[in-house]
């Protein structure tokens, strides 16, 4: 895989930086053995950012969300 995709076989807890907490637990979980991950993927933070930083139709809504008070 790429630097902006991992298997979340080769994801852990310290890799958290990279791919996100989700990431970084799901990877976790696919190590335990006897708990069934499906394969999968992660897409990288440096990904996410590098499509979404000049993406204007993405930017908007994106920072639309930041207003919302949860």
């Amino acid at each position: 895989m790429s630097a902006y995709v991992l298997r979340l076989q080769d994801i852990d807890k310290k890799k958290f930086m990279l791919v996100g907490g989700k990431g970084a637990n799901l990877g976790e979980l696919a190590r335990i053995k006897g708990i069934n991950v499906p394969d999968g993927f992660c897409v990288t933070t440096h990904a996410y950012k590098k499509i979404t930083e000049n993406n204007e139709e993405l930017g908007s809504p994106l920072d639309e969300l930041t207003h919302l008070k949860v």
